[in-house]
């Protein structure tokens, strides 16, 4: 339990790391309103767009708008321009680029700030340069008239995805006690161990949208066991094992961030095992360690929280079975070994 408490305090304690400066889009403009200071596009959370974020308009030809997000939802966002350029290139069904820019600077001179407030209204925020530039305010009805269209309807959500990431790295521990039962011909009983079980893995996400295959994800791991069993006479297991596996995300996309999202799991494989009996007594141990086979099957459901900057946190609640067979040199007869139970594990993950 201090395991799990100062891991959760380590992730509450790390920040987001903001989108990074310089970042490009491409985007249609699904509509727009008649002065045209307002702008709805395909591209949204999932996207990496969040409310406050500036950006520049751009095509081939130059810098067409510059504007600053004032609503966004998994796949629609809203933007408020604050600078047109060239107005005849801003049209409906238009793509075009947009290049993430930095906050444009609040003037140091008291008589001329502009104070923040809930973007109800002016955006706060000025145009790059020594003098002041309002920002337009945005018409109720411009407003209005663009949400109707927004096909995703979701709050104001303070968040971002990793949209672009699809691959990742995750490493999972686990201290747990599995039971079960053991067989040698005619000899037979029931077994209980308590393991040590870390994994890790590698992860491949699917961003295209609209497929079965965007709440899915496939993955392939390594995993250790150790066991430890009984005191004048102690048996010491170890399992080396591979799998694959594959995960449904069934709450909140798996690109976004900042929010929990929650997964099912399913996965099998296989791999050697080793076990060998000391007896503390004399201090020696069997003079030929048995070595086998084993296999893995695990079923469960568990949630992932990521970082901007790629970090995140995962836990598990699964039901784990393992079966190992282990064979002797001198003797027909293997001794087979079954363990079953529910395990809590808690991992870390990077994607890129």
């Amino acid at each position: 339990m201090r395991f799990l408490a100062i891991f959760t305090l380590f992730i509450l304690s790390i920040n987001s790391i903001a989108l990074e400066i310089d970042e490009k889009l491409t985007i249609r403009i699904l509509g727009l309103s008649d002065t045209k200071k307002t702008l709805l596009t395909n591209r949204g959370i999932e996207d990496g767009l969040v409310v406050g974020d500036h950006a520049k308009f751009f095509l081939t030809t130059g810098v067409i708008a510059r504007a600053v997000v004032i609503k966004a939802s998994p796949g629609r966002s809203i933007w408020s321009v604050y600078r047109i350029i060239d107005s005849d290139k801003i049209t409906k069904d238009k793509v075009v680029n947009i290049k993430i820019a930095s906050p444009v600077k609040l003037t140091e001179d008291p008589t001329r700030a502009i104070k923040s407030d809930d973007m109800s209204g002016t955006i706060p925020v000025m145009a790059r340069g020594k003098t002041s530039e309002p920002i337009p305010e945005v018409s109720e009805e411009d407003r209005s008239d663009l949400d109707s269209m927004m096909d995703e309807q979701a709050p104001v959500i303070v968040g971002s995805s990793s949209g672009s990431k699809t691959l990742e790295v995750f490493g999972v521990l686990s201290l747990n006690s599995l039971s079960g039962s053991y067989e040698q011909g005619d000899n037979s009983g029931d077994s209980s161990v308590g393991n040590i079980d870390f994994s890790v893995g590698f992860e491949k996400y699917f961003s295209t949208k609209g497929s079965f295959l965007e709440n899915i994800s496939i993955f392939a791991l390594i995993s250790k066991r150790t066991s430890k069993s009984g005191l004048e006479v102690s048996t010491s297991s170890d399992w080396t094992e591979y799998g694959i596996g594959a995960n449904w995300h069934f709450y909140n996309s798996p690109f976004v961030n900042n929010k929990l999202i929650g997964y099912a799991t399913l996965a099998g494989g296989v791999g050697s095992a080793t076990t060998e009996t000391e007896v503390s007594s004399t201090s020696t141990a069997s003079a030929d360690p048995l070595s086998g086979s084993s296999n893995f099957m695990l079923l469960g459901v568990g949630g992932k929280y990521y970082l901007r900057n790629g970090f995140g946190a995962r836990v598990t609640l699964d039901y784990f079975r393992s079966g190992s067979t282990f064979e002797f040199d001198d003797s027909d007869e293997n001794l087979t070994l079954s363990l079953s139970g529910i395990r809590f594990r808690v991992g870390m993950s990077y994607r890129f």
